[in-house]
């Protein structure tokens, strides 16, 4: 029970390492807020928790929209009176060509997606932490963000532009009580990336442990610097990746 008595927000919770981390946080004493875009999806997580014992909550969420941000942050706080944990997870991964790019869906969707959104709900949910002084801010960034992925500009863009969100706010924010790192998953099977795709078979090939990881791999580094066991480490960048940057 890591997380007893803990009130975290996880966005992009109805799937892949969203769901994953959902479902260890509850299963750590967390009472967890569930943001996605997928009504139906959340409300089945959420029974799924609550038939082991948990509690949960879901909040329909458009990431992409400043309101909606807003709501989820509101509706978690007051619930609960308090929220310790900000999981940043909600992501896209598009795949495109440089030269054909199209602004809208290409650059503006991505960046909307896993910047802005995590830059907006960052600063609606701080000053409940800072009124506590102290809380914790896990991002998830990718090792697409330290190395070139060709046909993914936009996306490897995003993510290392995550990666220095991390540091630069964690050393805001250090004196405050309030910790903030990332975790940069290396090949992940999950919606975006389903077992047997073009994608991971190719990417597959980049990994010296020759597959791809589970959610479920990448959730338990999610919950060590979320919970207080990782109470000195602020403006790490956890890498679970199999090896891929290892060489």
């Amino acid at each position: 029970m890591r997380l007893d008595g803990k009130v975290a927000i996880i966005t992009g919770a109805t799937a892949g390492i969203g769901r994953a981390t959902a479902l260890l946080f509850a299963k750590e004493g967390a009472k967890v807020v569930l943001a996605a875009r997928r009504e139906n999806k959340g409300n089945e997580l959420v029974d799924e928790i609550k038939s082991h014992g948990g509690e949960a909550f879901f909040v329909k969420t458009d990431v992409t929209k400043k309101g909606d941000l807003q709501r989820l942050a509101k509706t978690a706080a007051d619930l609960h009176g308090h929220i310790d944990i900000l999981v940043n997870n909600a992501g896209v991964l598009k795949t495109y060509n440089f030269i054909e790019m199209d602004e809208a869906t290409d650059y503006d969707m991505i960046f909307d997606t896993n910047v802005r959104a995590n830059f907006l709900l960052t600063k609606e949910v701080l000053p409940y932490m800072l009124a506590q002084k102290k809380g914790s801010i896990v991002n998830i960034s990718s090792i697409g963000g330290e190395v070139g992925v060709p046909n993914h500009v936009s996306y490897s863009a995003s993510k290392g532009a995550i990666r220095q969100f991390t540091k630069s706010l964690a050393g805001e924010l250090a004196p405050t009580g309030i910790r903030v790192n990332a975790v940069l998953p290396g090949l992940t099977n999950s919606e975006m990336v389903p077992v047997g795709s073009d994608f991971e078979n190719e990417a597959i090939k980049l990994v010296p442990m020759g597959r791809a990881a589970t959610p479920d791999e990448i959730a338990p580094g999610i919950l060590y610097l979320a919970s207080d066991e990782a109470s000195f480490c602020t403006g790490s960048l956890l890498t679970i990746d199999g090896g891929a940057t290892a060489l």
